[in-house]
């Protein structure tokens, strides 16, 4: 095979937005080490915001799944938009059928992707063993230590988003508005129902962290996720004695991701469902309590950073029961949530804060 020339790379990562904060480590190493090259991520619109101000990115790809580029003729669309760079190499960790796809027809030199991708066998040049029980972050730079740069996988795991002028406004304006230093952040929803724990839960846990720390607490999410800030709302309301009441204040989807996670920079707190929000307080190294009740940790998905911590029940046979949850329980009873208490819950929020303030003593 003739040798291939390091200039224009094409990195696709079309999944979900934790997903694509998971694969900054992967970017910064491989324009760390490849300097010179182009580089071009393919991601969907909504990771658009978090990536946009990303140093190591030259080029963003939008692949529009359900507008511009749905369908046949919108693939054939993106298929021309790819051909047109001339990409000389293809990386993807994505194994979905339609990036398949679009490997195949990209005209690219060569490809490369795991063997359990969609359309695999025709879609790369060179296929890689997708290692089980490993975090995320390790296997993609696993990935990129197998394919263009020997070492990677020794490289920095470091999660990188960026802040801007304006997210930095739009956090602060927040906090002023509400007269909040140091909030508690709680992030209630999920994509898919059997990773949300319950709103009652919720509801307990925020009455239990003001007791203890006398603090502001934010219920974040996307405009999708209004429906279940208010379910939290409505135990709220119902449970809660109303002094309690007024320290918990429902800005889900009032805030933008790069604001949200500017938000995150200048908060105490995380506890977040098993969900992009989890990614995005990595990134912003804010103490982490990510609660998992489907899915689990070999799966590779929880936080690594030092004071984050899992709230889950780990007796629970059943568990894992898929690798990204899904819209009902298959046994029917989501004891992996229901059976998840407040107490369970508060307990990894003290664990993790203690954490944190012995970093601070020792810094």
């Amino acid at each position: 095979m003739e040798e291939i020339a390091l200039e224009r790379i094409l990195l696709i990562q079309t999944a979900f937005i934790g997903d694509v904060i998971l694969t900054t480590p992967m970017i910064a190493a491989l324009k760390g080490s490849l300097p010179h090259v182009k580089l071009s991520v393919m991601v969907k619109p909504e990771a658009k915001s978090l990536l946009q101000n990303n140093p190591h990115i030259d080029e963003l790809i939008l692949l529009d799944k359900g507008g511009v580029h749905k369908g046949p003729f919108g693939m054939l669309r993106m298929i021309r938009q790819i051909r047109k760079r001339k990409f000389n190499i293809i990386l993807s960790p994505h194994q979905s059928h339609r990036t398949g796809i679009l490997c195949i027809f990209s005209g690219a030199q060569l490809r490369y992707g795991y063997e359990t991708a969609g359309f695999a066998r025709f879609a790369y040049d060179k296929l890689l063993k997708r290692p089980p029980g490993m975090p995320e972050i390790l296997r993609l730079l696993k990935f990129l230590d197998e394919t263009l740069i020997a070492g990677a996988e020794n490289l920095s795991t470091r999660l990188q988003l960026f802040e801007t002028e304006n997210s930095f406004e739009e956090a602060n304006t927040i906090l002023s508005l509400h007269q909040a230093k140091l909030p508690v952040l709680m992030a209630p929803s999920s994509i898919w129902p059997t990773k949300r724990w319950t709103p009652w839960g919720f509801a307990e846990l925020a009455e239990k962290i003001i007791n203890k720390y006398n603090c502001t607490i934010f219920l974040i999410g996307s405009k999708n996720d209004i429906s279940v800030s208010k379910d939290v709302m409505n135990f709220v309301n119902l449970l809660l004695p109303e002094k309690t009441q007024e320290k918990i204040v429902d800005i889900c989807g009032k805030t933008s991701l790069p604001a949200l996670y500017s938000l995150m920079k200048r908060s105490r707190l995380l506890v977040s469902n098993d969900s992009a929000p989890v990614h995005i307080g990595s990134a912003a190294e804010i103490p982490l309590v990510a609660i998992f009740g489907p899915t689990v940790r070999s799966l590779g998905y929880a936080p690594i950073s030092p004071a984050s911590t899992l709230a889950e029940l780990t007796d629970l046979e059943c568990r894992p029961c898929g690798t990204h949850g899904a819209k009902t329980c298959p046994l029917g009873h989501f004891r992996c949530m229901k059976s998840l208490s407040s107490d369970d819950v508060m307990e990894k929020v003290i664990e993790v804060l203690e954490i944190k303030k012995q970093e601070s003593q020792q810094d």
